[in-house]
């Protein structure tokens, strides 16, 4: 038969008929095992903490394979989901929201029960041999309301760090984008200068059977060669690595296949955005710092307020059984008790000027996070402007090196110079090229770094209401 306990506690408080000798030495204590298996009942029954229960489904898991290409667009989303640099930050805002809860359930003040059995016990006494008390901690309703808004600005404060975390990593995931497509280009311009390196050698050494050139120039075309075909090793290792690096970023193990689309690179990651449109006034309204150094602003007045709420007195109840060695009554007693500290040292009024001193360093901060965003935003607008124009310059190179490269095949042609300075006409194009691309992609870097400032290239991939679930 099954047991109620609620009906078990309440025929255990119970005034016992005054014949009662069950609380005599050696009687039972209806009333602890009562409680004792309330308490018990009411653990068994509680829901599970939900920092327990398992994350969510609905991204692919560590173990699933990506199909497909995958482009900047997809992997920005799938590094949002599932990759392991953003999760340090996203784990920091639940850590939050449990704080927040804690500090509403604290608007219920915390009570200890205490129970005291007398195993050894006077002749006299008539009373059950055991005292029970029941107390709450002290409570001050005040500061609980103000600890609790803190709490809220603490969790937006995580979440503001989590864009941060986030808005860093796309620009990154980006930068490794356009780097991947530089590469590729730098892979087939070192390529021909292999090949060119292996037509010089190979003329060289004609000309050595005939008895023009001496075994130097052979040995120096050798040389030519074999760097050649240790930047174009270089170049292979670069690639490897930086795909290692994008797999491991958007949260892919290195066993699992990935196929990068990084096919213009520099539309996808730049999209419409145009760097002469960009303002600083767009910079200070996305700024992260800007935004977290506000909340600490307001922050501090919570703690301003919770400094002077802690003058205020607090109070707690109880309930408390008699002591059995003193009264032979029985049953629960009520209290209501109010704590009022008398001396401190004025240690809480100092507190208060403490905080608002805090404050005014808070204030500060703002000014040197303000000129700071405004620094950066010029040295990136510098910098854009200064890779224009270095880029501007290596097309100019690059179109001067096709016009020595078609003097060269006019005179290879006409038989005016030898096909050693044919083929310098095509290598000094080939390094052009080269340098064109890489100043393009300074260019596209410097670029990248604008836009991130500016909040657009977040503005496509993050929605921070998201997070404030």
């Amino acid at each position: 038969m099954k047991i109620n306990p609620w009906v078990a506690a309440r025929r255990s408080l119970k005034r016992p008929h005054p014949r009662d000798t069950s609380g005599q030495r050696g009687g039972k204590i209806p009333l602890v095992l009562a409680v004792i298996f309330l308490a018990m009942t009411a653990a068994a029954a509680a829901p599970p903490a939900q920092g327990t229960e398992a994350a969510p489904g609905g991204g692919p898991q560590e173990s699933e394979a990506v199909t497909g290409p995958v482009n900047f667009d997809r992997a920005v989303r799938l590094a949002l989901r599932r990759s392991p640099f953003f999760t340090k930050s996203s784990l920091e805002i639940e850590i939050k929201h449990l704080d927040e809860k804690d500090i509403k359930y604290d608007f219920i003040p915390p009570v200890t029960f205490r129970t005291q059995y007398y195993v050894d016990q006077p002749t006299d006494v008539r009373g059950r041999p055991y005292s029970l008390n029941f107390v709450s901690t002290n409570y001050n309703p005040v500061e609980s309301y103000f600890t609790l808004q803190a709490k809220k600005l603490l969790t937006q404060i995580a979440v503001l760090t989590h864009m941060q975390v986030i808005s860093e990593g796309i620009q990154k995931l980006g930068k490794m984008f356009l780097e991947m497509e530089a590469l590729k280009q730098a892979a087939a311009r070192q390529e021909d200068l292999v090949d060119l390196a292996r037509q010089n050698l190979s003329f060289f050494q004609n000309l050595l059977h005939l008895g023009t050139v001496t075994s130097l120039e052979i040995k120096v075309a050798e040389q030519e060669l074999a760097m050649a075909q240790t930047e174009k090793e270089h170049i292979a290792y670069s690639q490897n690595r930086l795909r290692d690096s994008i797999q491991a970023f958007i949260g892919l193990k290195a066993s699992q296949p990935l196929d990068l689309d990084y096919k213009d690179a520099r539309r996808q990651v730049m999209g419409t955005f145009d760097a002469g449109k960009a303002t600083l006034e767009q910079a200070q309204a996305f700024s992260y710092e800007l935004k977290i150094v506000a909340l600490k602003k307001q922050l501090q007045n919570y703690n301003i307020m919770l400094a002077k709420a802690r003058l205020l007195p607090s109070f707690f109840l109880g309930a408390q059984s008699p002591d059995p060695l003193a009264s032979s009554s029985r049953g629960l007693f009520f209290s209501v008790g109010l704590e009022v500290p008398v001396w401190d040292g004025f240690k809480r009024l100092r507190n208060i000027s403490r905080q608002k001193t805090i404050l005014r360093q808070f204030e500060a901060e703002t000014n040197e996070k303000g000129i700071t965003l405004t620094g950066k935003w010029q040295e990136a607008q510098e910098n854009v402007r200064a890779a224009d124009v270095s880029r501007k310059s290596a097309q100019t190179q690059e179109e001067l090196a096709h016009l020595k490269k078609r003097q060269s095949e006019i005179r290879d042609h006409s038989g005016g110079e030898p096909l050693s300075v044919y083929l310098d006409g095509r290598k000094g194009l080939v390094e052009a090229q080269k340098n064109a691309f890489i100043k393009a992609l300074d260019y596209d870097l410097a670029v990248v770094k604008l836009r991130q400032l500016s909040g657009d290239l977040d503005a496509s991939y993050v929605d921070a209401s998201s997070y404030q679930q």
